[in-house]
């Protein structure tokens, strides 16, 4: 009996996390206990398979989700044939991208989807999203959410008019109040870290020095606070990977008037019309509401601490400018440059500590660019020699070839699954000896095998032909641009390239956007 490979997909929304314990059913351990009930119950005495894809924390307007990407990655790899869900919400709220998978990518990939909670199984509707009633609601669920989004929004707005903290998490050197969250008190743990950052700011030492002797001293950021503390804060900041004070941290504590006691909110959106990216927004948008906490430092010493910020960096120096096409091998930050007599990109974490292994991030700007010009020129001559070939075999018509096999060895392998029923049968009833039963089981089996093969290594071709296909979206004119670049331009490396990681002046490893069109000839 063939194994069922069930995989359930788990969401829940920073919205659904703060409707309150009498929406528990929401969380995704009901959710978890919920789908494993149900899948136990229908699959009573079948072999089966669980894995598990988790989003947690992710609004459903958006398919980028990490865990749903890599379930639908997992359905097109074969590797699951039955997804369940609680319903088709949690898969998603976007109605036309779910119906769209429902009706036609599932089908196509032989994949079961299951919505507990809607009572939908693709099995039931031959592969279909089971009519007006499934789109209608869909459609409601992305109705609900963007009128869910706007009501949440302006429910907190008015709390905080009327001097309720509403943030997941206290600023820096405050805590929430065990019996009034929406109240700060004072956290004395982080707040001498924010006391002794003003006055040090206030007497003329620049950021930069301020951010060498938190790390020297071992005094831990931020994240690293919160971490030590247990609570899940978010990390702004994946790429970076080791977490040091730097002069933009020291800024923004500088900068923000919540230590003067005031409530600030709205100075970012982030949400369905800002496409999930935190937009700055205008001063005058601000929610500000004075007195609302005890201040961590007076007036006077927090204009003092701003004196000298306006017009330069955060070190006090004239300000360089980020490259964020070049990042730091050692702690991921963005490599900066400085246009001096040497002319270098830098790493700036190499300036918060005396000694640390980002100081050897130090590379003159000309051997840089001209190493990744050299690289650039290489790759686009491949993808051109890459895409000759691929014509050359679209000629021979191999592409359709290719899909015939895939094709006919998946038909005559389902066939098989009903050929080995029949076959049982006949043996059961009389009809054929033990000895004939067994070796047509055994021929039948051999036969799977070499099909399996066969299927495997077609589609194996016709997946590196696709994925050289992707590059084209990079025209051959382009291409042929590139093969003979000569000045570096940034807008127009960055057709080919996500970024490059610099290690040292001799070491750098450039991470391509386009898959390297020989990297399938080579054997492991």
């Amino acid at each position: 009996m063939d194994k069922t490979m069930i995989a359930i997909y788990l969401r829940l929304s920073n919205e659904d996390r703060h409707k309150g314990k009498d929406e528990d059913s929401m969380s995704i351990s009901a959710q978890r206990a919920l789908l494993t009930k149900y899948i136990e119950d229908l699959m009573r005495g079948q072999e089966y398979s669980i894995t598990e894809f988790c989003d947690d924390g992710y609004s459903g307007t958006d398919f980028s989700r990490p865990g749903v990407q890599a379930l639908i990655g997992a359905a097109k790899n074969g590797s699951i044939n039955m997804i369940v869900v609680k319903d088709f919400s949690r898969f998603g709220r976007d109605y036309l991208e779910v119906g769209r998978y429902l009706e036609y990518i599932f089908p196509i990939l032989q994949v079961r989807f299951v919505s507990v909670n809607d009572g939908y199984d693709s099995t039931d509707e031959a592969g279909a999203t089971g009519g007006m009633g499934v789109a209608l609601k869909n459609l409601v669920y992305a109705m609900y959410s963007a009128d869910l989004s706007k009501k949440v929004r302006s429910a907190r707005d008015t709390r905080v008019r009327n001097g309720e903290f509403v943030g997941q998490f206290a600023p820096y050197g405050y805590r929430k109040n065990p019996e009034d969250k929406h109240e700060l008190l004072v956290d004395e743990d982080a707040a001498w870290v924010v006391r002794r950052v003003f006055h040090m700011a206030a007497e003329g030492t620049s950021h930069s020095e301020i951010a060498r002797q938190l790390n020297e001293e071992g005094i831990p950021t931020r994240y690293m606070y919160h971490r030590l503390k247990g609570d899940n804060f978010p990390d702004k900041q994946p790429h970076v990977r080791i977490k040091r004070w730097d002069s933009t941290m020291i800024r923004d504590i500088i900068t923000d008037e919540t230590y003067l006691g005031t409530l600030l909110w709205n100075r970012s959106k982030c949400g369905m019309d800002t496409d999930k990216k935190a937009v700055r927004q205008p001063r005058e948008t601000w929610i500000i509401v004075e007195g609302q906490h005890e201040a961590l430092v007076t007036k006077e010493l927090y204009d003092k601490a701003n004196e000298n910020i306006i017009g330069l960096d955060m070190s006090g120096r004239a300000a360089g400018k980020k490259n964020p096409f070049f990042v730091c091998g050692h702690c991921g930050k963005t490599l900066k440059h400085r246009n001096r007599a040497n002319d270098k990109y830098f790493c700036r974490s190499g300036t918060q500590e005396t000694e640390n292994d980002c100081q050897k991030v130090n590379v003159r700007k000309k051997e840089l660019e001209d190493a990744v010009l050299g690289q650039v020129r290489v790759m686009a001559d491949m993808l051109l020699e890459e895409r000759d070939i691929r014509r050359e075999a679209r000629k021979d018509n191999k592409a359709s070839e290719l899909e015939t096999v895939v094709s006919d060895a998946t038909k005559e392998m389902s066939q098989w699954k009903g050929a080995k029923i029949h076959l049982y049968e006949q043996y059961k009833a009389g009809e054929i000896s033990r000895e004939d039963y067994m070796e047509r089981i055994e021929r039948g089996r051999a036969r799977m095998e070499e099909l399996e093969q066969s299927r495997h290594e077609a589609q194996m071709e016709l997946d590196r032909m696709q994925e050289m296909a992707g590059s084209e979206e990079i025209t051959d004119g382009e291409l042929a641009g590139l093969s003979v670049l000569e000045t570096f331009d940034v807008d127009r490396l960055k057709a080919l390239i996500e970024k490059v990681v610099v290690y040292s002046g001799d070491a750098m490893e450039i991470v391509w956007k386009v898959k390297n069109p020989f990297d399938s000839e080579v054997s492991v």
